[in-house]
């Protein structure tokens, strides 16, 4: 099948598919594009038998983009963020004119996914100074409603209100426990979690989603009957964190996506544990309230795209 997009597809069409993705909500999407409901659902149908495919799945609540919609929305943001940035080069925005972009970041978000998206959004945005800083949940959240940070990038065990906030997925994190390569429980095909509890623990702060699902774990399966390979520690390092397992037999809980980073050393091991401790989304978050400004589309798609990389 050849669909020939560049005679096929318009920005019109592109800008209700993006509108509509976000939104998830065709009457929503309607009164945004300043238009009828009823016509914007003539126009996807249009689209869809334009290309003979499905892009979305229509419920009585909300639409559900398909893989095909999910791949046309991210073009489509894509296409639309570089149409406003040569708007704003034409104008003359960019000329002589230097902007920041501040963006909030937690330590456990995929060093690798940002740091693609940031090297690829530097060529397309070269007078935007990107700014990033690690803090707390709680402090980068505090920062984004302030309008201190423009973007925040954390993960979605957190409550936010919607109405102020748009969150955006990008990648899918779960927890892994990491030892030292030499740990005694590397022998096991699969630890139990009394296995597990036994063990001495580098803790990650109180105030972080994978520390009570820790606690909760070793108060069912550390035993009194069984001692305990010394006391656990705390600490918000990573460096400090690494140092410990590598140099004694701890364990440490951490992101999958951290967790392969420090594994490449070759000084720390996975191990194969029973279940995850924790697994949700990464997201992006920004102010629904503020106009969504072409530096933060751009770099918002280029975090797509390098998350995709994580599928691979």
């Amino acid at each position: 099948m050849t669909l020939n997009l560049q005679r096929v597809l318009t920005l019109k069409q592109l800008r209700l598919v993006s509108v509509l993705g976000r939104e998830l909500n065709l009457s929503r999407c309607a009164e945004l594009l300043h238009t009828t409901q009823p016509a914007a659902s003539r126009a996807l149908s249009q689209l869809e038998a334009q290309l003979q495919l499905s892009l979305f799945q229509r419920t009585t609540k909300r639409m559900v983009p398909t893989l095909a919609g999910l791949s046309l929305i991210q073009h489509a943001n894509r296409i639309l963020a570089e149409i406003d940035l040569a708007e704003e080069n034409l104008l003359g925005l960019s000329t002589g004119v230097h902007a920041e972009m501040r963006v909030g970041v937690l330590a456990s978000f995929s060093p690798e996914v940002l740091a693609r998206a940031m090297a690829r959004s530097r060529d397309m945005l070269p007078d935007v100074l990107l700014s990033t800083q690690m803090q707390p949940l709680e402090v980068l959240y505090e920062q984004l409603l302030d309008g201190r940070i423009d973007l925040m990038l954390a993960h979605a065990e957190l409550r936010v209100d919607l109405n102020l906030v748009e969150v955006t997925t990008l990648y899918e994190e779960h927890s892994t426990i990491l030892a030292g390569s030499g740990h005694r429980l590397h022998k096991k095909k699969k630890p139990s979690w009394s296995d597990l509890a036994q063990e001495a623990w580098v803790l990650p702060p109180a105030n972080t989603p994978l520390r009570p699902k820790i606690d909760r774990m070793l108060s069912v399966h550390r035993t009194v009957d069984r001692a305990v390979r010394g006391p656990d520690v705390q600490t918000d390092s990573s460096l400090l964190a690494l140092r410990l397992i590598g140099q004694t037999p701890m364990l440490w809980a951490i992101a999958h996506q951290q967790a392969k980073q420090f594994e490449a050393t070759l000084q720390v091991k996975a191990l194969a544990a029973p279940a995850e401790l924790l697994r949700g989304p990464m997201c992006c978050f920004r102010l629904r309230q503020e106009r969504l400004k072409t530096q933060q589309s751009v770099f918002i798609a280029c975090l797509q795209d390098s998350a995709l990389s994580l599928r691979g």
